[in-house]
């Protein structure tokens, strides 16, 4: 280790290697591997903190990450103490497994009519963090996903999967993105008025990751960007419970560790309705931080994200009413108030297709509507939950 005039320092290291194949018009276009690996220093320097990146660490980059610290309005006093992490399974497929001939039949099993484009990888991901306070970390994750957008008579629709377990059938997912694309072909539009609503789990990540799960940050919590502020340890959620938990085996944000090395544990925020808590990366945890800090890669700057979002509910049953797949225009959402105004994708009645028709509503409002949740826990980007069914939700076209 190369010596480092800093209060403290840190170096997160980040490997990746992927396969993927993918189909454009019902054909495999590209078969392809990636690679990419790098290096970041973070530094204090009385009381201040700066950080740096590339292929290595050299002596021109440790002295940069100090000349920027000193005049850095970033402030940080010092980095995570080693602790003990517990053992959560994350590593579920081995890329060695996928050669070119193994990548190839999983893109043939997409070369289906109806099939616009797809893409299918599988990924691998090693991270590793140390720091001047004895943290020494490393963890090996992989994924496979794929990602489907069909076409049908004009209809268009898409669908994926993503998982640490080679555990789904890539046509069987294309086989959903096609007959969503064939609804929507026959689309028609309805009279506004109140529905009972069966949000699919994609609709229901989309929905809570921009008008929801930010008002959970610590960060925005201080500064008054979230309403928690008022609600913490109120009930205002029904009987919902929400719980941000890294520790569930195989699951798609699953971790010991986050990217600043704090230890990944379980935390409750909602329990039965009630507010009872944030997420927060180190820098603005108070000291307190919650294993929220994650990069988007190596050269990125930690910042507050949720892992796995565990959603539960008392009352269990079928889909009702409209459904909906999707929404378009979800990232409007704004957590700040709660609000939002989305269009309906793949959205149908009786297994007719709805065509341009709106949802409106706050966020805090519209979770006190559920009725039920649905049987079959899918997980879609942070969030784990089955379908999930409403109560009396204005549609307006």
């Amino acid at each position: 280790m190369m010596h480092i005039n800093a209060d403290g320092w840190e170096i997160y290291e980040e490997s990746v290697r992927s396969r993927y194949v993918s189909i454009e018009n019902g054909k495999i276009k590209m078969i392809g591997e990636k690679k990419d690996s790098g290096k970041a220093l973070r530094v204090i320097k009385n009381g201040r903190t700066a950080m740096v990146s590339g292929k290595t660490i050299s002596h021109d980059l440790i002295d940069r990450a100090i000349k920027i610290a000193r005049i850095s309005e970033e402030r940080l006093q010092e980095f995570p103490e080693r602790k003990r992490l517990k053992d959560v399974k994350v590593y579920g497929i081995k890329l060695d497994d996928f050669d070119e001939n193994a990548i190839g039949d999983a893109g043939e099993r997409l070369e289906i009519e109806g099939v616009s484009s797809a893409y299918f990888y599988v990924e691998e991901i090693v991270r590793r963090i140390e720091n001047s306070n004895g943290v020494d970390y490393e963890e090996r994750e992989s994924c496979a996903g794929v990602f489907v957008e069909a076409v049908v008579d004009g209809g268009n629709a898409y669908e994926y999967q993503e998982s640490r377990r080679f555990d789904f059938e890539p046509e069987k997912i294309a086989e959903r993105a096609i007959e969503l694309a064939r609804i929507d072909s026959r689309a028609e539009k309805i009279d506004t008025g109140k529905y009972s609503v069966t949000l699919s789990p994609i609709a229901v990540d989309q929905l809570l990751t921009f008008s929801l799960y930010p008002a959970f940050y610590t960060e925005n919590i201080k500064k008054g960007r979230s309403l928690l502020s008022e609600f913490m340890g109120k009930s205002v959620l029904g009987d919902l419970t929400i719980t941000d938990d890294p520790e569930i085996d195989y699951g798609i944000n699953s971790c010991s560790f986050d990217d600043e090395g704090v230890r990944a544990e379980k935390k409750i925020l909602v329990e039965k309705g009630v507010i009872k808590g944030g997420i927060s990366d180190l820098i603005h945890a108070d000291g307190f931080p919650t294993g929220n800090g994650f990069r988007e890669d190596y050269s990125s700057y930690p910042a507050t994200s949720p892992t796995n979002m565990v959603l539960d509910f008392p009352e269990r049953g079928d889909a009702e009413g409209m459904y909906i797949h999707a929404f378009i225009g979800a990232h409007t959402a704004n957590y700040v108030s709660g609000d939002f105004s989305l269009e309906l994708m793949n959205a149908s009645v009786d297994g007719k297709g709805i065509k341009g028709a709106m949802i409106y509503g706050n966020i805090y409002e519209f979770l006190r509507k559920i009725s039920h949740f649905g049987r079959d826990v899918r997980q879609t980007g942070n969030t784990i939950t089955p379908e999930i069914v409403f109560e009396d939700i204005e549609i307006k076209i």
